[in-house]
C-alpha cells in the first residue's frame, strides 16, 4: 500500500514525520489518518458491499439510548450510516439518537439509527486491524443532513484521489 504526501502528492514512507520532497511536517496521528484514507478507499474500489460511499473522518459525535449517553468520536462516515469505534457497542438492533458535528460551522445532524452489526475486540485480518466498534445506519436522515454529508464526502474523495494520485474525468 502506497502513500502520498497530501500537498506535494509525491510516494512518502509510512513512517515519515516529514516529506522528504516538499518538507511539510506530519504528526504521527496525520500519516495514521493518511494510512486508513488509503486502505478505505482501496477497500471501497474492490468492495460493493455498501451502498453509499464512506469517508474515515473524526467527527464528534453524541448518541444517546435509554439506558446511556455517550459523547465520542465516529471511525467513518457516509450517507447511510457511521462506524463508532467503542470497545462497548452496543448490541445489533438497538435504537438511538445520534448527534454529528460536522466542521461546516452549522448546527449538527440529529439523526434516529438503529446498530446493524458490533466488533467486540480488534482483530487482525488480511487488511490489518480491524477495530472494535459499531456500525449504525440512519434511519431518518433529513434531506440538509444528506446534502451536508455528501457534501464532506465528495471533497474528502477529492483529497483521497489526490493522495493516490488519480485523475477524475
Amino acid at each position: 500500500m502506497k502513500l502520498f504526501c497530501p500537498y506535494c502528492t509525491k510516494e512518502i514512507d509510512h513512517d515519515t514525520l516529514q516529506c522528504p520532497f516538499c518538507g511539510t511536517s506530519y504528526a504521527s496521528e496525520t500519516i495514521q489518518l493518511l494510512t486508513e484514507i488509503v486502505k478505505v478507499a482501496a477497500k471501497e474500489g474492490v468492495s460493493e458491499r455498501r451502498r453509499f460511499i464512506r469517508i474515515p473522518k473524526k467527527f464528534k459525535i453524541v448518541y444517546s439510548t435509554s439506558k446511556a449517553f455517550v459523547e465520542h468520536y465516529l471511525g467513518n462516515l457516509g450517507q447511510g450510516g457511521v462506524f463508532i469505534p467503542t470497545n462497548a457497542p452496543l448490541e445489533p438492533g438497538t435504537q438511538c439518537n445520534l448527534k454529528i458535528v460536522l466542521p461546516d460551522g452549522k448546527e449538527e445532524i440529529e439523526v434516529f439509527c438503529e446498530v446493524v452489526w458490533q466488533q467486540k475486540e480488534e482483530v487482525m485480518n488480511p487488511d490489518g486491524i480491524s477495530l472494535a466498534g459499531m456500525g449504525v445506519k440512519f434511519l431518518n436522515l433529513s434531506p440538509e443532513g444528506i446534502e451536508r454529508i455528501n457534501a464532506i464526502c465528495k471533497e474528502s474523495e477529492k483529497e483521497i484521489d489526490k493522495i493516490l494520485g488519480r485523475k477524475k474525468s
